[in-house]
């Protein structure tokens, strides 16, 4: 009989012992997977704060262009003293033009030159003190590579300008042009991109199918002569 009860006693310990390994590996990997998605879902906070951070930053040098009761896009501020780059299309000749930057509107400004070729306008505005941005350095770029378009659009039923926002990456690029797999329904001709940091990739224009391709920003330094 004690015989017995000793052996009761030490299968007890043993199914004590089994069991509170079992229990702490199963809390070990459930543990390991909350770590897992806890990771995963602090990066994608993080990304999308980059971003929304990055947005709020380049705001004040995107410049409203209205010209006429049919033409509207975007532009970008390239010098604090006012010169400003858009496409040639967001300026045409014979129509006076709504330049809108921050919440001040029908700003005086000059066409200083036009390329019709590679569809862009440099304009000249009487203010100083403008927001500008650094530009992105091309040679760093690569497909896959994070990127924003920021449009300040005209609405005709409101009568006032807001912006909005588009997100993708960079799917090809050459020295001429820069092709994203960013589909924009809205008005999007002129508005500047940039990469992650607020840095400024070029101008977006979009193709038969709606994408966003980009005219890069050595051609906008070029024609602007920065």
């Amino acid at each position: 009989m004690q015989l017995n009860n000793f052996i009761k006693a030490v299968l007890l310990i043993l199914l004590g012992v089994l069991s509170g390994v079992v229990s702490s590996y199963f809390a070990f990997k459930n543990s390991s997977i909350n770590q897992i998605i806890n990771k995963e879902e602090r990066v994608y906070i993080q990304e999308n704060t980059a971003l929304t951070n990055a947005i709020k930053s380049v705001e004040s040098s995107v410049v409203g262009i209205k010209s006429g009761n049919r033409i509207n896009g975007s532009g970008i501020i390239v010098t604090s003293d006012g010169l400003i780059v858009t496409l040639a299309e967001n300026i045409p000749l014979g129509l006076e033009s709504n330049i809108s930057i921050d919440a001040e509107e029908n700003i005086t400004y000059q066409v200083l030159k036009r390329d019709l070729v590679n569809n862009l306008a440099l304009i000249k505005v009487e203010k100083n003190n403008l927001s500008t941005r650094s530009f992105s350095d091309l040679s760093k770029i690569e497909e896959g590579m994070r990127i924003f378009v920021l449009s300040k659009s005209f609405n005709y039923s409101s009568a006032k300008f807001f912006f909005s926002a588009n997100e993708g990456i960079i799917k090809s690029f050459n020295e001429d042009m820069i092709k994203t797999n960013i589909v924009e329904a809205g008005r999007a001709e002129g508005s500047p991109v940039f990469d992650i940091e607020g840095n400024i990739l070029g101008l977006a224009y979009k193709d038969i199918n709606n994408f966003i391709n980009i005219i890069p920003v050595s051609k906008i330094k070029s024609f602007a002569g920065l």
